[in-house]
């Protein structure tokens, strides 16, 4: 992850805050104060602008806070299922459309089943609200990078594979509960939009993340020097 993305991200969360976020010092923000600080699991169901709807599962870690209840989490995140039918049919009509217009006709072309799968890897930032209450409800923005693949018995090593095939940035936006359960485990429920240049979808999911003992996150902050002794040379 790049250290130039993190401020942009924190500067993109801030514009999008109230303007008490906004009035926090903008220097209190900074990479040096990310430590791998704990690791979550969600599962989901993706419901993709093309394709049928999906389990997804996302894997991430948590970096700590950037600066005044900003979390950076970078993660991983897969789905896979089959294009609708609808999707299918427009695309051969589209390549008999193509045929007919080079002059060499092919009716009745059939695509059969077509998979699609995405791989993204993500970087959030998530604004954490403290509350009175048994719940910690978090909202934030993020970018993504997704390794699109489509395959099928029909488009295997064809030109059809390729167009399915692509490298996308995205723009992810997310909300989400977090309720913490027992020590450093806490348990999740999020919503998340994805927008790219090829594919849209929405997903709901839960999930549970574990949070390090101080002892554990890397790299590990060494404890405040105590304070300065206020006895004077004749004391003893």
């Amino acid at each position: 992850m790049q250290r130039s993305t993190l401020p942009i991200l924190a500067a993109a969360l801030a514009a999008a805050l109230p303007a008490t976020g906004r009035a926090q010092d903008m220097a209190d923000y900074d990479y040096e104060n990310l430590v791998l600080s704990g690791i979550g699991v969600h599962l989901s169901e993706v419901f993709p602008a093309r394709t049928d709807p999906a389990l997804g599962m996302n894997v991430r870690v948590d970096l700590g806070l950037l600066g005044p209840n900003v979390r950076i989490t970078p993660g991983i995140t897969y789905w896979s299922s089959q294009l609708r039918e609808g999707e299918v049919e427009r695309m051969e009509t589209r390549i008999e459309d193509a045929c007919d217009r080079g002059g060499v006709p092919c009716p009745g072309i059939e695509l059969g089943e077509v998979e699609t799968s995405d791989l993204s890897l993500d970087v959030e930032a998530h604004y954490l609200w403290t509350t009175d209450y048994f719940v910690e409800p978090y909202a934030g923005a993020g970018v993504s990078l997704h390794l699109l693949n489509g395959s099928g018995e029909f488009i295997d090593d064809t030109f059809v594979e390729e167009l399915l095939d692509a490298i996308a940035p995205g723009l992810n936006l997310v909300g989400g509960l977090e309720f913490p359960v027992a020590g450093n485990l806490r348990v999740l429920g999020e919503a998340r939009a994805v927008l790219t240049g090829t594919t849209r979808f929405i997903s709901l999911g839960v999930g549970g993340a574990w949070r390090f003992p101080p002892q554990m996150q890397r790299p590990v902050i060494p404890p405040p020097p105590p304070p300065p002794s206020t006895s004077t040379p004749g004391e003893r």
